[in-house]
């Protein structure tokens, strides 16, 4: 079987997809529990606050997007 039909093969199974999101999501909920934020309340601000987590996404975006145009002039210049 060739590579890129093994990996359409994975895509296209749902249950993979669906397994692996589970398995982040509990990795992501056990760290954030570790640090003393409980999952039932970051799963209801996720819920609730969705536009405000889209909007702190692209705000972050910017900011590297920013950080990395800088270090590219820095090194340029110098």
């Amino acid at each position: 079987m060739k590579t890129r039909e093994y990996i359409d093969k994975i895509q296209a199974n749902r249950w993979v997809r669906t397994i692996a999101l589970g398995f982040a999501a509990f990795i992501v909920f056990s760290y954030m529990y570790t640090r003393g934020i409980s999952p039932v309340w970051a799963a209801v601000a996720i819920v609730c606050f969705r536009g405000f987590f889209r909007f702190l996404y692209r705000i972050a975006c910017l900011l590297v997007a920013a950080a990395i145009l800088f270090c590219i002039l820095s090194f340029l210049v110098s």
